[in-house]
């Protein structure tokens, strides 16, 4: 690769899905410091990635009207727009982290001179490896995904970096959580995260309410329930359970500094729970149709519950056989918590 190349990142969606790019992009950043890296997202989440330093221009790609049928000639007019602009450009190389028929197309309409991305066996929609001009082999045994999107970028010459992610967040996001820590007055504290885009991977509300409480009664932590749009519900739950759980319905952006402070993350294969990776806050991931080993935690050291079973690593929606891999007793998920509290000395440091 020339040492000032110009490179398109593809990967649409979703946050955790570009959380787990971020690491490639950083080695991509390192090693070609002049390059020109862009990269191409869905407008929805753009906002995590105006974060990120190093990232020279963010293609916004309007998924929501495209999928308005039938599209609107305005929403026609913005994506030809969009893809005049990628194509001014003149990129040596797209890199694409999705591995969709639409990422691979959209490669091809950036008219990028080299087109990079997973083979056969790795991509999601198997027409997507056609529009590669050179392919990631399956490597030999299962490996994280994050790993995988570095030994992609590693095909276009990258070297690898840290894997922790620094996030530049906007001040008035950093003040408004300072604020509530000091009006609760917390210092040492544990998240607890209920939530997933997918029913099969969240553990049960009334179980998070039950480990909320023997980490209080017990450990004497503070216990803070984050929750999305929509998940409300979840925190009454816990709160039914342990009346001491403090409600922090903050914004993604707002929970990254929250996860400095943090003394412990808890939660299932989410958004949140790789955002908390990717900050370095220690975890506790509570795992069921998909695996730990793809989808777990970053670093080494760490913890995550699972129960085998014949049908596990299914990485399905939905579930035949009542989402019994996720019928994880609460016992065990405290278990991982002292382990990892312990390798922290935070448990030590606490008493």
């Amino acid at each position: 690769m020339n040492a000032a190349p110009k490179i398109l990142i593809l990967r649409l969606s979703s946050l955790g899905d570009i959380l787990h790019a971020l690491p490639a992009f950083a080695d991509l950043r390192a090693t070609f410091p002049e390059a020109k890296i862009d990269w191409l997202v869905a407008r929805k989440f753009s906002f995590l990635l105006s974060t990120i330093d190093g990232i020279d221009s963010l293609h916004e790609l309007d998924t929501n009207s495209l999928l308005r049928l039938p599209p609107s000639r305005t929403a026609w007019r913005r994506q030809w727009n969009l893809i005049r602009d990628l194509r001014a450009r003149h990129y040596d190389y797209s890199l694409d982290f999705q591995g969709l028929l639409k990422t691979a197309f959209l490669g091809l309409l950036s008219g990028s001179k080299t087109r990079l991305g997973f083979s056969k066996e790795l991509v999601r929609e198997v027409p997507a490896h056609w529009f590669y001009h050179r392919t990631l082999d399956k490597p030999p045994k299962q490996v994280h995904v994050l790993e995988l999107n570095r030994m992609l970028s590693k095909l276009a010459g990258a070297h690898t970096v840290s894997s922790k992610c620094d996030f530049n967040v906007p001040k008035e996001d950093l003040i408004y959580v300072d604020s509530l820590l000091k009006q609760k007055q917390l210092k040492d504290f544990i998240i607890i995260n209920p939530g997933g885009g997918w029913p099969t991977k969240r553990w049960s509300p009334e179980k998070y309410g039950m480990l909320a409480k023997r980490m209080k009664e017990e450990l004497g932590f503070s216990v803070i329930v984050t929750t999305g749009p929509e998940e409300n519900f979840m925190y009454q739950t816990i709160a039914e359970t342990c009346k001491s759980v403090l409600h922090f319905p903050v914004t993604f952006l707002q929970l990254i500094p929250l996860l400095r402070k943090a003394r412990l993350f808890i939660g299932g294969d989410t958004g949140p729970f790789h955002l908390a990776c990717a900050v370095g806050t220690a975890v506790v991931g509570i795992f069921g149709p998909t695996s730990p080993v793809r989808n777990g935690p970053w670093q080494d050291g760490e913890e995550t519950v699972i129960h085998k079973l014949t049908c596990s690593d299914c990485y399905g929606r939905t579930c035949a056989v009542d989402n019994k891999c996720m019928d994880i007793p609460v016992d065990e998920v405290f278990a991982a918590v002292i382990r990892r509290l312990g390798d922290k000395g935070g448990l030590h440091a606490h008493a």
